[in-house]
């Protein structure tokens, strides 16, 4: 009897459905942290790219994933990215050539050497078969993404570039826990700088220190142009309208008073101007001469943050603010979380503590 192109069991537990139809289980490779790459079924969704944690978050009965940007909803399987498909295909492809020797040889009825003769005497034909080697499969290439957060939810590990909204498993909206992972990566510095001025030296802990002032202020323009953004698309803002919008906010968030005066023309919003707004502001305002001076204040940092420093001296920042600036931006960002995407009542997210006032 000829054999089938494919024979049962085996490495990929191959099972003959009939009709020429086969299914097979090829398990996909994880990187070196275990996480499983996902990507986006729309195309047009960017960047669409994301890695779980297989055994977290859903394990049982999930019939429905989502993308943590978009949150385009589909099943679980369809998340597959172009790099496993290309992997699970020359995977068969490999299976078939490693099988399609041995339908040759039973086609004619060639022996285990590969081969056969016809005839004898004066007249005979020999009849082999040389196999190629089997090709090597790739892995699939990955890219490498360094922004994790395990959702409050459902428990689900996963890791996405920039600021995502959506848990990939159970699809809620998990926008501060990425806000509190990226504060908790600053605040491990933060715990450093000690080490780091007794190892390295006076100068070095004061630029570590000015480093996380400086990823401060970034985590929140980050922060204020995701919700503003999102704010204007579930407002009906067509893509195209959304993203002329935000050119013309330019870097209208790292500083408060912009921002203020942002919130109340786009969404009728009153941020106030105390508690952590203040602290904020103070903040933002050392940003300058770091950022463009050395460090060293100048005039127009004097004039604008009304500060005790003296003109020529280097602006002083030291842990205690740095902390007290964390915590303003956490308790801001959810102040304006709840305030564009006000949760059902009786919800139990942490995002009811923030309130927003009237306009």
């Amino acid at each position: 009897m000829t054999r089938k192109l494919f024979r049962p069991g085996g490495e990929f537990g191959v099972r003959d459905l009939g009709g020429d139809h086969y299914q097979m289980n090829i398990s996909l490779p994880k990187d070196d942290d275990g996480r499983l790459a996902r990507e986006c079924p729309d195309e047009a969704c960017s960047p669409g790219y994301f890695k779980v944690t297989p055994g977290t978050g859903i394990t049982d009965h999930q019939n429905q994933a989502f993308c943590p940007y978009c949150r385009s909803a589909t099943e679980p399987n369809d998340f597959g990215t172009k790099e496993q498909q290309r992997y699970a295909k020359d995977l068969v492809m490999r299976e078939v050539q490693r099988n399609l020797n041995g339908v040759i040889k039973d086609t004619l009825g060639l022996g285990s050497n590969g081969r056969r003769k016809l005839g004898g005497g004066l007249i005979s034909i020999e009849m082999s078969l040389k196999e190629s080697p089997l090709p090597h499969v790739r892995r699939p290439f990955e890219d490498e993404v360094r922004r994790d957060v395990i959702c409050p939810h459902c428990t689900l590990d996963q890791t996405v570039f920039g600021l995502a909204v959506w848990c990939a498993d159970c699809g809620a909206d998990i926008f501060l826990s990425h806000i509190d992972a990226e504060i908790a990566v600053t605040r491990q510095m933060l715990e450093d700088v000690q080490r780091r001025r007794e190892l390295l030296g006076k100068r070095v802990a004061a630029k570590d220190l000015e480093n996380c002032l400086e990823d401060g202020v970034s985590l929140f323009e980050a922060a204020m142009r995701a919700l503003v953004r999102r704010g204007l698309k579930e407002r009906g803002g067509s893509a195209d309208d959304v993203e002329r919008q935000m050119s013309k906010l330019g870097n209208a968030f790292q500083n408060i008073d912009r921002m203020r005066q942002q919130m109340a023309d786009l969404f009728a919003v009153s941020v106030p101007d105390d508690g952590p707004w203040q602290i904020l502001a103070a903040a933002f305002e050392k940003r300058h001469p770091i950022a463009h001076n050395l460090g060293v204040v100048d005039r127009k940092y004097l004039e604008r943050a009304q500060a005790a420093e003296r003109h020529g001296r280097e602006v002083r920042i030291t842990a205690a603010d740095i902390e007290q600036m964390l915590l303003a931006i956490r308790e801001s960002i959810s102040f304006a979380h709840s305030a564009l995407f006000r949760l059902p009542e009786g919800s139990t997210d942490a995002l009811t503590c923030a309130v927003p006032l009237e306009s």
